[in-house]
């Protein structure tokens, strides 16, 4: 039996030396780390989105012979950019005219749309007054409703 022990002692120092050899490299690797305050940055993103409110009925505001100025006011929404536009819709109105985002009055034919508002950032919520020129026959009052519809185009976000 003494020449068993000898060979289990070799065997057992010769794995305690291998399990040092092999603790000592993971040993190394941890040489320089050390801990500290980590900054961590959040994004969110939401999805581009708006709406319209509400729509004013038009209220006349100026009286030309038989031309007609009317207004109406808007309340929309946004949280990016975006276009307010008209477009006609087949009516009993003989001539329409709306004002362009440039000022410019442009004749609304069926179908066909202007842009009457544009903001290239977003808004929380914003009224904006938009402006129609009608023809009415003399003797006549200007109609409560008008041949438009309103629509919004929001602008992509990247």
């Amino acid at each position: 039996m003494r020449i068993a022990r000898p060979a289990l002692y070799t065997r057992t120092l010769a794995f305690i030396g291998l399990a040092v050899l092999g603790l000592q490299r993971v040993s190394e690797a941890q040489v320089g780390l050390t801990s500290g305050v980590a900054r961590v940055s959040l994004l969110a993103r939401v999805a581009a989105q708006g709406s319209i409110h509400s729509i004013s009925a038009p209220r006349e505001i100026l009286r030309l012979g038989e031309l007609r100025e009317l207004s109406s006011t808007v309340r929309l929404s946004a949280n990016a950019g975006y276009q307010l536009q008209v477009r006609g819709i087949p009516g009993t109105v003989s001539r329409l005219w709306v004002q362009a985002a440039n000022g410019e009055f442009r004749e609304l034919a069926p179908g066909a749309s202007v842009t009457v508002a544009e903001n290239h950032q977003g808004t929380q919520e914003r009224e904006r007054e938009v402006r129609f020129r009608i023809e009415v026959p003399a003797g006549g009052t200007a109609p409560t409703e008008l041949p438009m519809r309103y629509e919004m185009a929001i602008s992509p976000t990247i």
